[in-house]
């Protein structure tokens, strides 16, 4: 088992963007490379923990969000703004409130769901993109409900239980069970666990319940971009091989919709980087050394 990471190890920062407060943590190099790391559920940035001192010794700036909702972020009410577009147009708001024209993006879970969503509507601020476990699934021309996406990924039952309303109080009442049963894992220690059961306490689920909630306001929002759903960027997804949420198989079509996407995997399950941290890392590394030597082969072309 890991030790326990301290969270007030970090350097923790607010910033307000599109009228929303967001809480993150920045570490590293002023100047370096900036690096957004974003989340998934249920998590906070606190998920990446094993990760941060890794890249921020790399040389890396490495900026972690809690994600609307999540933390010590803000959390609105109205369903319309946890919108997959509405969290990107926020988090340019977040880059452009640090002075950062671009971006390499890493995201895990719902936040790999965000950093494809950004890839395909603010291209122009990315210059690269890593998901852990999340494959891309482009904008469809037709609306599919939950229960119909359902019907197609069985794997995805769970979502229709966490899109009910009456699911909120539940969880909100049992807090330490469902994410000590979720989150239980080898590697997790009882410090850990404690801090995020925390953050949830103070939230609450009702922001991050809210993604779930979404399908109809993503659909209208992505009519915008139906006819545009490559994505023209270096890109690498990381496979969990033991995911039992995000399976591997998802990722299969992907590159007909990303040209230029790699793929590399690792033998864990969903949450990769807390149960194998060491390996991530490596993948990380690599995956972020591979997008900056295609991008340095570009700007010589």
């Amino acid at each position: 088992m890991s030790a326990h990471i301290d969270p007030n190890s970090f350097h923790h920062k607010f910033v307000t963007t599109r009228g929303y407060k967001y809480h993150y943590v920045e570490e590293g190099d002023p100047k370096g490379e900036p690096l957004l790391l974003v989340h998934g559920f249920p998590d906070i940035w606190y998920g990446w923990r094993h990760q941060i001192g890794f890249l921020a010794k790399l040389g890396y700036r490495v900026l972690v969000v809690d994600t609307l909702g999540y933390g010590q972020t803000e959390a609105p009410q109205e369903l319309q703004v946890y919108g997959l577009k509405s969290i990107c147009d926020q988090l340019v708001g977040f880059l452009d409130a640090l002075n950062i024209p671009k971006i390499t993006l890493i995201g895990h879970d719902w936040g790999g769901a965000i950093v494809w969503r950004f890839g395909l509507y603010h291209p122009n601020r990315v210059h690269g993109i890593i998901s852990i476990c999340t494959p891309y699934n482009p904008p469809s021309p037709a609306f599919r409900s939950l229960e119909e996406i359902v019907k197609a990924i069985p794997e995805f039952e769970y979502q229709l239980s966490l899109a009910n309303p009456e699911t909120l109080a539940k969880m909100d009442h049992a807090v330490d069970a469902i994410l000590g049963n979720v989150l239980a894992m080898e590697n997790l220690n009882d410090q850990d666990l404690e801090y995020i059961v925390s953050q949830f306490k103070h939230s609450t689920f009702r922001g991050p319940l809210n993604y779930y909630k979404t399908t109809r306001i993503n659909f209208d929002d992505e009519r915008s971009v139906v006819d545009q759903k490559n994505i023209n960027l270096p890109a690498w997804i990381i496979l969990a091989e033991n995911d039992m949420f995000l399976r591997p198989h998802m990722a299969a079509k992907m590159k007909d919709f990303i040209p230029q996407l790699k793929t590399t995997s690792i033998t864990a399950s969903h949450f990769v980087m807390v149960e194998k941290p060491d390996e991530t890392n490596k993948a990380l590394q690599s995956c972020l050394e591979d997008l900056k030597q295609r991008r340095s082969t570009k700007a010589l072309l």
